[in-house]
């Protein structure tokens, strides 16, 4: 395990960290340590906070309760950092603390409402016409929508009949 050594005799801020990595914290050492230019390194050691930066947590629910698993097995407390400041996620007295829950969940709801836009079929999209190729959006309304294939035929497809194929990345129609 390595520490690195304080700066201008100022501790590393655990806002920092971003910078270097996902994950750093807190350690405590025992056993044998070596002091190096660059910091510590130690025989054995143990964290007693955890900071995870903002930008890479997961977004969904599903793989942040797998990551929390995996953390709250070493038993110390866990924060959010980036942007200069630190929230708290797990106490390691209490569980999950309620800031930590609010700023994943707010982080979520930023996500799927980007992710809802994305997917928000307009005017200069294309889509995949099965059978007669690519298609450009010209006019969207609540129930059709009017396209133009490469020959300047015209189309008009229900939206019901347009979906998005993830594996494709890309919107598909079998008109």
């Amino acid at each position: 395990m390595w520490n690195l050594r304080q700066q201008n005799s100022r501790p590393f801020a655990p806002t920092q960290f971003w910078q270097h990595g996902s994950v750093h914290g807190e350690v405590q050492f025992w056993g044998s340590v070596i002091e190096h230019e660059a910091g510590f390194r130690a025989q054995l050691a143990y964290p007693t906070t955890l900071y995870l930066s903002s930008d890479v947590l997961p977004v969904t629910l599903k793989e942040i309760e797998a990551r929390m698993r995996t953390l709250t097995g070493y038993g110390c407390d866990i924060s959010i950092a980036g942007d200069g400041s630190t929230i708290p996620l797990w106490r390691k007295a209490s569980g999950f603390d309620g800031a930590g829950l609010d700023f994943l969940l707010s982080r979520g709801q930023e996500w799927y409402a980007q992710r809802k836009n994305e997917r928000t079929l307009r005017v200069g999209d294309r889509i995949a016409v099965l059978g007669h190729g690519i298609a450009l959006v010209e006019r969207v309304d609540d129930e059709h929508i009017n396209a133009v294939l490469w020959n300047r035929s015209r189309l008009r497809i229900r939206r019901s009949e347009i979906v998005w194929a993830m594996q494709n990345m890309r919107w598909e129609a079998s008109v």
